[in-house]
Parts: C-alpha cells; sequence; structure tokens
C-alpha cells in the first residue's frame, strides 16, 4: 500500500489531514502542509503493529534560494540536497576565484 496525504499543521498541532495537492496549499494564516507519502508492505499486515516517528526540518537551512525557480509547492528532500550541493560548489568557485583553497571536511 502506498499513499500520499497532506498534513496541515498550525504551530501547536495538526490542523487536518488532506488528501490533494490542491486541498493543501488551501490554508489558513500560520498553517503549513507537510507532504508525506506512506509506503507499508504486504508483510506489515500483522501484529505487532508499525510505528514511525516523523521529525520535519527546515528544508533550506544554510543555503540561499531567492535565484531557485520552483515549479511545485512542495521540495523533497532529494531536491533540497541537489540545492545544497549546488549552493556549496558555487560558493567553492567565488572562494578560488579569490585565490582561497577550499577543502571539503568530512562530517
Amino acid at each position: 500500500m502506498t499513499e500520499t496525504i497532506y498534513l496541515i499543521l498550525s504551530p501547536s498541532k495538526v490542523e487536518r489531514m488532506v488528501k490533494t495537492e490542491k486541498a493543501a496549499t488551501s490554508l489558513y494564516k500560520d498553517e503549513l502542509p507537510v507532504k508525506v507519502t506512506i509506503e507499508v508492505p504486504d508483510e506489515n499486515w500483522k501484529r505487532p503493529y508499525l510505528e514511525k516517528r516523523i521529525v520535519v526540518n527546515r528544508w533550506d537551512k544554510g543555503i540561499d534560494v531567492e535565484d531557485v525557480h520552483f515549479e511545485n509547492d512542495f521540495v523533497t528532500e532529494q531536491e533540497a540536497e541537489m540545492i545544497r550541493e549546488k549552493r556549496i560548489e558555487k560558493m567553492k568557485e567565488i572562494l578560488e576565484g579569490q585565490g582561497y583553497k577550499v577543502d571539503r571536511e568530512e562530517g
């Protein structure tokens, strides 16, 4: 079973759950939509039942996205990582152009 839902969050709770992207963009003040794709393999339909914790972090922390053109209202983790890597490479080129040597630390 695979299903995509949108959780509509306020600063204090989950306000509602909707099933379409259009409904997920119809928001009240201070609401945030979170797109969640749930995949449950067939073998998981027996006891003990699954439990999953979801933590939603700010996807663009530490990167500038003003010049990025977004075609959709949602950014996947893979797209966020791609944007982050492009920003790092761009800053590396700028610094090397100014005479700096840039090495990437493994962390």
